[in-house]
């Protein structure tokens, strides 16, 4: 028998939620029944997997049952361009209205032309792709230093992304590598790393800018192990700072994308941990 936790039920949740919003904004192509069916396949993979790890005993195999909701929420990022135009078109006009009030230019696409220099540019590049490094990093941690607190950290930290998503998913922002012309828009050069961003970004789409869900999930796993792990955040934190540095000069977002992620993710934290009270926890 299939015995679900919290865990599972915010994710399959969330599944629903967005699966309705598919079908509410169907567009008569075949990427609206595409993305249903990628769906289906997810669910099927997850449900395997939470009644497999019941069966054998293996850790590889726990693990993966474990933190299968955060694997699948990277997903989840990309596929909110194709339904989040429900109520509202891009955004992106007013961001950059607002980063200009602020500063009185545009700090995304002035940022990497004044600090041109491609060392510094491959800084950046490298803290960009931290992020991933970050993640992959937390989750071991996590559950393997932490496995008394793994169920509640893995909760929390699903549901922030979650959250983030599902804002994007009514308000939509492409960012500055998305709104800008070119030859505005063009990216810095650096030695390696920028390759290494350039061939990711190809995958990236015109969605999710405000806020950054890169400075919030980065700021989620600081709050969540500053107490659990303080020498982890001892180690991170330069990273963390280097990355919302990046998020602006390799033009993925908007300075107010980046306060925005500073505002958002307490509160998002506030209510995760909210649902963490609330939702069943089916497991005997």
């Amino acid at each position: 028998m299939i015995q679900l936790k919290k865990i599972d039920v915010l994710f399959l949740s969330y599944v629903f939620i967005t699966s309705i919003l598919i079908v509410l904004t169907w567009n008569n192509t075949d990427k609206s029944l595409e993305l249903l069916i990628t769906r289906g396949v997810i669910v099927l993979i997850s449900l395997s997997l939470i009644y497999f790890d019941t069966k054998f005993k293996s850790t590889l195999l726990n693990l993966a049952r474990n933190c299968y909701p955060i694997i699948f929420s990277l997903h989840f990022y990309t596929e909110t361009v194709f339904f989040n135009k429900l109520f509202f078109s891009n955004l992106d006009s007013y961001l950059m209205q607002l980063d200009y009030l602020i500063f009185g230019f545009q700090p995304s696409l002035s940022f990497s032309v004044y600090f041109s220099n491609p060392y510094f540019s491959e800084l950046m590049y490298i803290g960009y792709f931290s992020f991933y490094l970050l993640i992959i990093s937390f989750v071991l941690i996590s559950y393997f230093k932490l496995k008394n607190n793994a169920d509640l950290i893995f909760f929390k930290f699903t549901a922030c992304m979650l959250l983030f998503y599902l804002f994007f998913s009514f308000f939509p922002a492409a960012g500055p590598q998305f709104y800008f012309p070119l030859p505005e828009k063009n990216l810095p050069s650096a030695f390696v790393f920028d390759k290494i961003m350039h061939f990711l970004q190809q995958a990236e789409q015109p969605t999710g800018a405000f806020p950054s869900s890169h400075v919030g999930i980065s700021l989620t796993i600081v709050f969540l192990m500053r107490k659990r792990f303080p020498l982890f955040i001892k180690i991170i934190i330069p990273f963390v700072i280097i990355l919302l540095l990046s998020t602006v000069y390799i033009k993925a977002h908007y300075v107010v994308d980046v306060i925005g992620a500073l505002l958002f993710t307490p509160i998002f934290l506030y209510i995760a941990g909210l649902l963490y009270k609330k939702m069943p926890n089916f497991k005997k």
